[in-house]
Parts: structure tokens; C-alpha cells; sequence
């Protein structure tokens, strides 16, 4: 009996799947919506930034595009990183 050789192009076609592209939609539609829910708000812009977009590799990204989102979610020297998208990533767990 030979070893078991996996269909490594099967596998990675497996992420283009409806089924799995479903998942991964609804997986990131819960982490938008408590991403959103929990970002801090001065005018708002942050929070309404973050979205879902499809990835070139099949992943969907859980992103805001604003030109300063990465100093909110990072932080600076002198303002605490938030962790918003970080932290909502949980969401993607059930």
C-alpha cells in the first residue's frame, strides 16, 4: 500500500468553492459587524470604512481603506493601538 499523496491542485481549488466562498462572506460579514460596533467614533469615518472585499487568492479581507485606519488599529507613540478588526476576528470563529 503506497503513502497517501494529496491532490495538492485540488486543494487549493477548494477555496474557489461556492460553499467555502459562503462561509468565508458570512465568516467576515460577523467580524464587519463587530468590528464596526466596537470602533471608537470621532466623526465616524473609521467605523463606516470597514468592509469585506474579495482577496486575489480567494481570501476575503476584512479591511478599511482610510488613510490613517492603521494609527487607529496599530496605534502610535501617543495614542493606544485599538485593535478593532484584530480583535473582531473572533467573530469568525462559530
Amino acid at each position: 500500500m503506497g503513502a497517501f499523496q494529496p491532490n495538492k491542485a485540488a486543494i487549493e481549488a477548494l477555496v474557489f468553492e461556492d460553499f467555502v466562498q459562503q462561509d468565508l462572506h458570512e465568516r467576515a460579514g460577523r467580524v464587519v459587524d463587530v468590528a464596526q460596533a466596537t470602533a471608537p467614533v470621532d466623526s465616524g469615518r473609521f467605523r463606516d470604512s470597514i468592509h469585506a472585499e474579495d482577496g486575489s487568492d480567494g481570501e476575503v479581507l476584512v479591511v478599511s481603506g482610510l488613510e490613517y485606519s492603521v494609527y487607529v488599529e496599530l496605534g502610535t507613540r501617543k495614542q493606544a493601538p485599538h485593535n478593532t478588526i484584530a480583535t473582531a476576528l473572533d467573530a469568525a470563529r462559530d
